[in-house]
């Protein structure tokens, strides 16, 4: 059970982003979707490849296998200091995880509520507003499309699944 308060739909609560940089440099770890991983790419110009083992990194649990954005000392490999101020580097194209921070979703058919952070300095500040449903909408469909493409090539074509993974990248990244 987690220790975070829950928001519904119709609900809105203060919450400013006070720059503190907290939330990319403690844990949890975040993970991405193929599609997270193409839009990073495509930010930075590179192909998925490059970003792999040094933007991210992939845990197999079992038979599905999880990207992880990557942390150095205990921050996002992305997080920079600019003027003494925490400043994604990706940030246009950062993780659909961290737009939602710090509302975090429930589960991939819960569109009507979502957990808040109570590590998140900046919530109870600012003026009152509804977090980003149509956001949190847009991650669940990802979420749900990425791990279609890995059932489909794991449990239906066979694929071991690193190279299942590597295939969905592929198709993602077009």
């Amino acid at each position: 059970m987690s220790p975070n308060p829950v928001v519904k739909l119709g609900e809105r609560l203060a919450y400013t982003c006070i720059r503190c940089g907290k939330c990319c440099s403690s844990g949890p770890n975040v993970s991405l979707t193929v599609f997270d991983v193409c839009r990073i790419a495509k930010y930075l110009g590179a192909p998925w490849r490059e970003l792999a083992g040094k933007s991210f990194y992939v845990v197999i649990a079992d038979y599905v296998p999880v990207i992880v954005l990557r942390g150095i000392g205990g921050r996002c490999v992305f997080l920079k200091y600019v003027n003494n101020l925490p400043t994604c580097t990706v940030y246009p194209a950062r993780p659909a995880r961290c737009r939602l921070y710090p509302f975090i979703p429930i589960a991939p058919r819960v569109e009507d509520s979502l957990e808040v952070s109570s590590a998140c300095p900046g919530v109870g500040r600012g003026e009152l507003a509804e977090p980003p449903w149509d956001d949190l909408k847009e991650y669940l469909s990802e979420v749900r499309k990425h791990y279609e493409l890995l059932y489909k090539h794991i449990f239906e074509e066979g694929y071991e699944p690193l190279s299942a993974l590597e295939k969905a990248l592929d198709q993602a990244c077009g």
